[in-house]
């Protein structure tokens, strides 16, 4: 435990109960305790249990956990606030974090509602940004094919960029990618490149080759399952290299695609070490994604665990890791690039290059010292 952090403390509003970390943001918010927990920062979390119940490990991380339900009120839905934003308002939350003066992170806009609190005057608020909301919901509704969700998409966008701004109010935004750091930094200044949370520690890749491909994903959001029905569609057909499809709900259109190659096979909803052993045991892992906004926390496990990664240009997009994957755009260019990667060992001399470059960007305890470093700095009159 680190000396200089110790009885710090600070609250963490989280738009989710970050426990299992199964998904990229929850992994974020997950590892980001631990990191902190490591270096003597004890956390009092705040989170929303819709979906997900209360956890006994989040309990013995952080020095309390407050659960609190999502108000899902269709009526919502035609506020002028945004309904990841509106639907999280609870006056309870207002009477816990007002307990005291401790600093307070706020998980991505969703959870901004008391954000510009007269009551928070003077108090250190910052936000982790996890991705360019409204940039994100736009792609949503292009990939998106019921009519009804992709009306709520386009809606939503239009409100997130207009609450954006909300953001100026806090003292630093906590942001996920180099690209995002831009983003925000040149709209609302504050902005702290904070690299994502996740469980690897370095490349912890073995040498020598796998002998399959992977594509692996939350294939629950309408991007991610349009994307990995491209590679199956286009090019997974074209080589006979036993293919694995692994992730979270695929769709019965994606489980069709998988079924009618054969040597494809889906795994679906894997725990999370099953997921771990894929990755690790892979010789390529895909990677496609459509919105090059926020950090791909798929690409990070791939590079922490994995060997070779081609990747989509808006995978890779803002990252910084660009130069330890290999990046395809046309179906020929992802046969080209995994033909030859499936014969080329993953290398000591690799493995180097990549932990150069994931301990500037998406290690924990640096990451984790950024943020105590700026809770120590912060200086309101600048």
């Amino acid at each position: 435990m680190d000396s200089s952090a110790s009885k710090r403390i600070v609250h963490i509003v989280s738009f989710n109960v970050p426990y299992p970390p199964d998904y990229g943001g929850i992994m974020d918010v997950f590892y980001k305790i631990s990191a902190l927990r490591k270096l003597g920062v004890g956390v009092i979390l705040h989170c929303y249990s819709y979906g997900r119940g209360r956890s006994r490990t989040l309990e013995r991380e952080c020095l309390r956990v407050h659960y609190y339900r999502r108000e899902l009120n269709l009526f919502n839905l035609f506020s002028r606030e945004p309904f990841i934003v509106l639907s999280r308002k609870n006056d309870l939350l207002l009477k816990n974090l007002l307990a005291d003066t401790h600093p307070l992170i706020f998980e991505g806009l969703h959870t901004t509602h008391f954000l510009g609190h007269p009551a928070f005057e003077g108090r250190i608020t910052m936000v982790r940004t996890h991705n360019i909301e409204h940039t994100y919901y736009r792609h949503l509704a292009l990939n998106e094919t019921n009519p009804l969700r992709k009306l709520y998409y386009r809606t939503e966008a239009g409100k997130l960029e207009r609450y954006e701004p909300v953001l100026s109010g806090a003292s630093w935004l906590l942001t996920i990618s180099p690209g995002d750091t831009e983003y925000f930094s040149s709209r609302y200044g504050k902005a702290l490149f904070v690299g994502p949370f996740h469980p690897g520690d370095g490349c912890s890749t073995g040498n020598g080759r796998g002998d399959y491909v992977l594509l692996h994903g939350d294939f629950s959001t309408a991007e991610n399952n349009a994307a990995a029905l491209y590679l199956l569609r286009e090019v997974a057909p074209h080589w006979k290299y036993r293919t694995v499809l692994a992730g979270k709900r695929p769709s019965a259109e994606l489980t069709d695609a998988a079924a009618g190659l054969r040597h494809v096979k889906m795994i679906p909803n894997p725990p999370v070490n099953q997921m771990n052993e894929l990755i690790a045991n892979a010789q390529v892992c895909l990677l496609n994604a459509y919105q090059p906004t926020g950090m791909k926390l798929k690409l990070i496990n791939a590079l922490c665990s994995g060997r070779h990664v081609v990747t989509s240009p808006a995978v890779v997009s803002g990252s910084g890791l660009g130069q330890l994957c290999h990046t395809a755009v046309k179906p020929e260019e992802w046969i080209d690039l995994t033909d030859k990667l499936m014969k080329e060992e993953f290398t000591a001399e690799m493995r180097t290059d990549r932990n150069l470059l994931l301990k500037e960007v998406a290690d924990n305890e640096t990451n984790a010292r950024r943020i105590i470093e700026a809770i120590d700095t912060y200086n309101p009159e600048k």
